[in-house]
């Protein structure tokens, strides 16, 4: 798969991941923030929580290998993103956080979704 392919993959298991958030009752606060030290795909709140979310999207059936991308160096990256986040965002001073993993597998014969949300998939790494 080229890298136009993989970015055209990732975008369409972002929007899942984020419609099925929203299914689930999260209001997503923000998609891609980006900062020097690293990326949350998605970052969503819901009952006085904010949840950074890594998705990872495959278009193979191995959840343990979409699993083990989230590594401890971009677990470690995620979490000073979401340090950042909460340093400009004073509103969510007093909220719990967590950090979710959802897997996004895409089936290409059929076109179908299938999602696998992993809550509190680890610890922040700071």
């Amino acid at each position: 798969m080229n890298k136009n392919n993989k970015q055209i993959l990732a975008s369409a298991g972002e929007k899942r991941a984020a419609e099925y958030l929203l299914t689930c009752g999260y209001t997503v606060l923000c998609t891609n923030f980006r900062t020097r030290q690293g990326e949350v795909d998605i970052i969503v709140e819901k009952d006085q929580h904010l949840v950074f979310v890594e998705v990872k999207t495959r278009s193979f059936f191995s959840v343990e290998s979409a699993a083990e991308s989230v590594n401890y160096h971009k677990q470690r990256r995620i979490s000073l993103a979401a340090l950042e986040y909460y340093n400009q965002n004073d509103q969510f001073a007093n909220y719990e956080s967590r950090f979710d993993v959802i897997i996004v597998l895409h089936d290409r014969k059929d076109h179908t979704y299938n999602i696998k949300h992993f809550i509190d998939a680890f610890l922040p790494i700071l």
